[in-house]
């Protein structure tokens, strides 16, 4: 369905739609076909940017199936290709299914468009479950500006979430002493001294858990091994059993633990939110 910022062109149109329109504001073309896997990627993205980002840019897109006079105008050798007109000319363009990150970047470039809070955009592909792609944002932006503090704990936090524990230390060992006081970073630091004391470990905990199963504390030590081995879904099992024995057990621990792992994942992870809901009910007990 086309919008004011996104339209389908034609042989017919292009020229108003396209070149005309050009010389007000740019205008992004996407030559794409039906048959073609990454424009099916590529395309909603696209619209995405352009809904957007309304009235920066419009977004002309060119089935060249039904233009092939476009694509042989412009050469379109493959698809999806995307082409940036300004003025009527021809500025820039991209072969390819790009990530979203990149596009933002080629757009920010060319268009002068506000640029992204990169953390912003990485909390949001967290939220959406997507923490690979909030990584490869982070660490563009870490590569223009490693001082940066907040970007750098978070990229630790995602890496262990991963469970890329190496990289993990070597973002968390560029912290200062401020940085490491904060609960996020204190919550990393306890995962990666488990690691350390549980390599190898993990085995004998198990076996520990079968042989006395209504043991609070074996439950506990289990969970905190498995979480750092990034086994998050199974620890948080752990340590709700633990919780579930003896809630008070040292102090309430097992909740203590439960909560570091939320700090760890992020408090919008579904797997947080299902636990912590978990938790809530057995608390109000």
């Amino acid at each position: 369905m086309q919008t004011a910022s996104i339209l389908d062109v034609t042989v017919e149109t292009f020229q108003k739609d396209v070149v005309d329109r050009s010389r007000k504001s740019p205008v992004l073309i996407d030559f794409w076909a039906t048959w073609c896997g990454p424009c099916k990627t590529l395309g909603p993205v696209l619209e995405k940017l352009a809904r957007e980002f309304a009235g920066q840019f419009t977004l002309a897109k060119v089935d060249i199936d039904r233009n092939p006079e476009l694509a042989e105008v412009f050469q379109i050798q493959s698809v999806p290709t995307v082409l940036l007109l300004k003025e009527g000319r021809l500025a820039d363009g991209f072969q390819g299914a790009l990530p979203e990150v990149q596009i933002r970047k080629f757009l920010e470039q060319h268009l002068g468009l506000k640029k992204a809070d990169p953390l912003v955009d990485a909390a949001k592909l967290e939220a959406e479950g997507k923490r690979a792609e909030a990584l490869v944002l982070l660490a563009s932006h870490l590569r223009t500006a490693p001082s940066d503090a907040k970007a750098r704990l978070m990229a630790a936090r995602l890496c262990a979430a991963e469970g890329r524990l190496q990289e993990a230390r070597e973002h968390f060992a560029h912290l200062d002493a401020a940085s490491r006081e904060s609960d996020e970073a204190k919550a990393l630091a306890a995962q990666f001294e488990a690691a350390d004391a549980s390599a190898g470990a993990l085995s004998s905990l198990e076996k520990a858990v079968q042989a006395n199963p209504t043991d609070a504390g074996a439950r506990l030590e289990y969970g905190k091994a498995l979480v750092a081995a990034s086994k998050h879904a199974e620890g948080l099992e752990q340590l709700l059993e633990a919780a579930k024995l003896d809630l008070g057990y040292q102090d309430g621990a097992p909740r203590k633990a439960m909560i570091e792992v939320f700090n760890l994942l992020g408090w919008a992870d579904p797997l947080v939110l299902d636990y912590q809901r978990r938790l809530s009910m057995l608390l109000c007990v």
